[in-house]
């Protein structure tokens, strides 16, 4: 059986990637900060005992090390982890910026990196998950656009590497898709804009030429296709209102 580490894997989008690949008979190994949390996304796969749980912060370089060391097979990295806080650009202080970059950026490399050998072993496979503002810069989501694009052209270098290890690299950029997160960021912005939720929502929809937001499900099913996918090439995809494009 294949094993997956998916980062993130309590709620929306990683949760979503875990409950795809354990449908689809591949171990999944549960990594977030809340116990709590996974364990009840842990009770809700269809095959529980293809799985265990890892209770980390990966903010902290010693706690992706441990992950490094506890890991002794795997098959699939599965970067997803990281919420980055939206806002005014002069309320987003030093400490905003170090958490953003820490939990998605950071804790990507470092994973990568920490489980590269036991990847190689195998000739497995990494899939970062970024993000939309990565091409499409806001004002009011700086940080998001700065950590996905330092996402972006670490995977594109990475991949690099993957051809001489036989370590398959991709990354996916979702657009606005519908999480919990989502919702945060809508309601910070409704009260920058004064605007209701919902018009905002209508309004970035028909912005981004899309008829609807992504589902997380959307987003897991990408997944298990690269997953499945025998090309080991670099992919770099977005995903807008259900539909897959190939980026450069």
């Amino acid at each position: 059986m294949k094993t997956a580490l998916i980062t993130g894997a309590s709620q929306g989008i990683g949760a979503a990637i875990a409950y795809e690949l354990n449908n689809n008979k591949i171990k999944v190994i549960l990594v977030s900060r809340s116990k709590k949390k996974l364990k009840s996304i842990q009770n809700n796969l269809s095959y529980p005992k293809n799985s265990f749980i890892i209770a980390k912060d990966l903010r902290s370089l010693s706690a992706c090390n441990a992950i490094g060391k506890k890991i002794k097979r795997l098959n699939y990295l599965i970067n997803v982890a990281g919420a980055t806080k939206g806002g005014k650009f002069l309320n987003l202080k030093d400490n905003i910026w170090d958490d953003g970059f820490n939990l998605k950026f950071k804790a990507a490399v470092r994973l990568s990196r920490a489980l590269w050998p036991v990847l190689k072993k195998n000739k497995g496979k990494v899939i970062n998950i970024g993000g939309g503002a990565a091409r499409n810069p806001s004002h009011t989501f700086m940080i998001g656009g700065a950590v996905n694009s330092a996402l972006n052209n670490f995977s594109k270098a990475l991949a690099m590497q993957g051809r001489i290890d036989k370590v398959s690299v991709s990354i996916i950029h979702p657009g606005m898709t519908l999480t919990g997160r989502l919702q945060k960021l809508l309601e910070t912005d409704s009260k920058i804009f004064k605007k209701s939720v919902n018009r905002l929502l209508k309004e970035r929809c028909k912005a981004d030429k899309i008829k609807r937001p992504t589902k997380p499900d959307e987003i897991a099913k990408l997944v298990l296709k690269l997953i499945r996918n025998r090309n080991s090439n670099f992919k770099n995809l977005s995903i807008d209102g259900g539909k897959i494009k190939n980026l450069k």
